[in-house]
Protein backbone atom coordinates (compact mmCIF):
# COMPACT_ATOMS: atom_id res chain seq x y z
CA UNK A 1 0.00 0.00 0.00
CA UNK A 2 1.40 3.34 -1.00
CA UNK A 3 1.77 6.22 1.37
CA UNK A 4 -0.81 8.28 -0.54
CA UNK A 5 -3.41 5.50 -0.35
CA UNK A 6 -2.75 5.04 3.34
CA UNK A 7 -3.10 8.80 3.95
CA UNK A 8 -6.43 8.84 2.09
CA UNK A 9 -7.68 5.83 4.09
CA UNK A 10 -6.64 7.35 7.40
CA UNK A 11 -8.19 10.71 6.51
CA UNK A 12 -11.45 9.01 5.56
CA UNK A 13 -11.42 7.06 8.83
CA UNK A 14 -10.77 10.25 10.80
CA UNK A 15 -13.66 12.04 9.06
CA UNK A 16 -15.92 9.05 9.73
CA UNK A 17 -15.09 9.12 13.44
CA UNK A 18 -15.46 12.90 13.58
CA UNK A 19 -18.92 12.72 11.98
CA UNK A 20 -19.83 9.84 14.27
CA UNK A 21 -18.88 12.05 17.22
CA UNK A 22 -20.90 14.95 15.80
CA UNK A 23 -24.02 12.80 15.32
CA UNK A 24 -23.76 11.11 18.72
CA UNK A 25 -23.09 14.33 20.63
CA UNK A 26 -26.82 15.15 21.08
CA UNK A 27 -27.21 11.82 22.89
CA UNK A 28 -24.87 13.04 25.62
CA UNK A 29 -26.13 16.62 25.79
CA UNK A 30 -28.55 15.84 28.65
CA UNK A 31 -25.51 15.49 30.93
CA UNK A 32 -25.58 19.28 31.29
CA UNK A 33 -29.14 19.09 32.62
CA UNK A 34 -28.20 16.27 34.99
CA UNK A 35 -25.25 18.24 36.37
CA UNK A 36 -27.43 21.31 36.85
CA UNK A 37 -29.90 19.15 38.82
CA UNK A 38 -27.27 18.39 41.45
CA UNK A 39 -28.08 20.07 44.78
CA UNK A 40 -24.47 21.11 45.35
CA UNK A 41 -23.82 24.78 45.97
CA UNK A 42 -21.54 25.83 44.39
CA UNK A 43 -21.27 22.84 42.10
CA UNK A 44 -17.70 21.64 41.55
CA UNK A 45 -18.78 20.75 38.01
CA UNK A 46 -20.22 24.17 37.19
CA UNK A 47 -19.12 25.26 33.73
CA UNK A 48 -17.76 21.79 32.94
CA UNK A 49 -20.97 20.30 31.54
CA UNK A 50 -19.87 20.72 27.92
CA UNK A 51 -16.56 19.03 28.61
CA UNK A 52 -18.25 16.16 30.42
CA UNK A 53 -20.67 15.64 27.52
CA UNK A 54 -17.83 15.78 24.99
CA UNK A 55 -15.81 13.24 27.00
CA UNK A 56 -18.80 10.92 27.27
CA UNK A 57 -19.35 11.24 23.51
CA UNK A 58 -15.72 10.26 22.91
CA UNK A 59 -16.23 7.24 25.18
CA UNK A 60 -19.44 6.35 23.31
CA UNK A 61 -17.69 6.54 19.94
CA UNK A 62 -14.82 4.43 21.29
CA UNK A 63 -17.22 1.75 22.53
CA UNK A 64 -19.08 1.72 19.23
CA UNK A 65 -15.88 1.52 17.20
CA UNK A 66 -14.62 -1.30 19.42
CA UNK A 67 -17.75 -3.46 19.42
CA UNK A 68 -19.23 -2.64 16.01
CA UNK A 69 -16.88 -0.77 13.67
CA UNK A 70 -19.42 -1.04 10.86
CA UNK A 71 -21.74 1.53 12.51
CA UNK A 72 -22.70 3.92 9.77
CA UNK A 73 -23.46 7.58 10.17
CA UNK A 74 -27.20 7.17 9.65
CA UNK A 75 -27.45 4.91 12.70
CA UNK A 76 -25.40 7.38 14.74
CA UNK A 77 -27.71 10.19 13.66
CA UNK A 78 -30.77 8.12 14.59
CA UNK A 79 -29.31 7.21 17.99
CA UNK A 80 -28.35 10.80 18.76
CA UNK A 81 -31.62 12.28 17.56
CA UNK A 82 -33.82 9.67 19.23
CA UNK A 83 -31.96 10.02 22.52
CA UNK A 84 -32.13 13.81 22.52
CA UNK A 85 -35.80 13.95 21.57
CA UNK A 86 -36.75 11.11 23.93
CA UNK A 87 -34.99 12.80 26.83
CA UNK A 88 -36.55 16.14 26.05
CA UNK A 89 -40.02 14.60 25.93
CA UNK A 90 -39.55 12.75 29.23
CA UNK A 91 -37.97 15.78 30.89
CA UNK A 92 -40.64 18.26 29.89
CA UNK A 93 -43.68 16.00 30.23
CA UNK A 94 -42.64 14.83 33.70
CA UNK A 95 -42.37 18.36 35.03
CA UNK A 96 -38.71 17.97 35.98
CA UNK A 97 -37.94 21.10 33.99
CA UNK A 98 -39.51 23.09 36.85
CA UNK A 99 -37.54 21.40 39.65
CA UNK A 100 -34.07 21.57 38.13
CA UNK A 101 -33.71 25.36 37.67
CA UNK A 102 -34.90 25.88 41.25
CA UNK A 103 -31.61 24.54 42.56
CA UNK A 104 -32.15 20.85 42.04
CA UNK A 105 -32.28 17.99 44.49
CA UNK A 106 -31.02 14.45 44.64
CA UNK A 107 -34.43 13.19 43.57
CA UNK A 108 -34.45 15.54 40.56
CA UNK A 109 -30.91 14.43 39.69
CA UNK A 110 -31.94 10.77 39.88
CA UNK A 111 -34.99 11.38 37.71
CA UNK A 112 -33.00 13.29 35.10
CA UNK A 113 -30.34 10.58 34.94
CA UNK A 114 -33.04 7.89 34.70
CA UNK A 115 -34.78 9.77 31.87
CA UNK A 116 -31.46 10.11 30.05
CA UNK A 117 -30.62 6.41 30.43
CA UNK A 118 -34.07 5.37 29.18
CA UNK A 119 -33.80 7.71 26.19
CA UNK A 120 -30.24 6.50 25.48
CA UNK A 121 -31.42 2.89 25.58
CA UNK A 122 -34.25 3.65 23.15
CA UNK A 123 -31.90 5.55 20.83
CA UNK A 124 -29.34 2.75 20.76
CA UNK A 125 -32.07 0.13 20.33
CA UNK A 126 -33.48 2.03 17.35
CA UNK A 127 -30.03 2.20 15.77
CA UNK A 128 -29.33 -1.50 16.30
CA UNK A 129 -29.57 -3.52 13.04
CA UNK A 130 -31.80 -6.28 14.41
CA UNK A 131 -34.18 -3.70 15.82
CA UNK A 132 -34.29 -2.01 12.43
CA UNK A 133 -35.13 -5.32 10.74
CA UNK A 134 -37.90 -6.04 13.25
CA UNK A 135 -39.32 -2.55 12.81
CA UNK A 136 -39.30 -2.86 9.03
CA UNK A 137 -41.06 -6.24 9.26
CA UNK A 138 -43.64 -4.82 11.66
CA UNK A 139 -44.56 -1.88 9.46
CA UNK A 140 -44.10 -3.61 6.12
CA UNK A 141 -47.05 -3.26 3.81
CA UNK A 142 -48.32 -6.64 2.77
CA UNK A 143 -48.81 -7.14 -0.90
CA UNK A 144 -52.35 -7.90 -1.90
CA UNK A 145 -52.99 -10.11 -4.80
CA UNK A 146 -56.24 -9.87 -6.62
CA UNK A 147 -58.02 -13.13 -7.27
Amino acid sequence: MSLANRAVDETAEFLHVALLWLFLNPAFGPVAVAVSALPLSPSPLAGQEGLIAAFLTVCGVAVIRFYDPSWDLVRAFVAGGATASGFLALYVLSGADDAVPAGGSWAAFGRVVAYWLVALGVGVALAHPRTWRRLRRAVAVEERTSD
